[in-house]
């Protein structure tokens, strides 16, 4: 009988292992993105892709990949906001000041 419930109890702790692994990112975490003159959108974190940001004074690419979001091109003169990296907790930020963009994680 003791014998049986180790076992039980071994087999749900792996479950909810391989849950938390699973499901590690917040599948709600989204990326606001805010562009100069008042647009804004979001990025749900949970959906790998690359996504060009049109409409700011220079065009930038941000890249959502495992729960997280960055900047990954900028046709702005210094490109600090590609050295930001990856962005996937709550309130990070970056911004390419020059083009007008920001990032936000909520």
């Amino acid at each position: 009988m003791k014998k049986n419930l180790w076992f039980v109890l071994a087999a749900l702790a792996l479950a909810a292992l391989a849950f938390f692994l699973l499901h590690r990112g917040d599948a709600g975490a989204m990326a606001r993105v805010d562009i100069a003159g008042g647009e804004t959108m979001r990025l749900p974190l949970n959906r790998d892709g690359t996504f060009e940001i049109e409409g700011a004074a220079f065009p930038v690419t941000l890249q959502v990949k495992d729960g997280a979001v960055r900047f990954i091109n900028s046709v702005c003169p210094d490109h600090i906001c590609e050295h930001t990296g990856w962005l996937q907790l709550e309130g990070e930020v970056a911004v390419c000041a020059p083009a007008g963009v920001s990032v936000t994680v909520e």
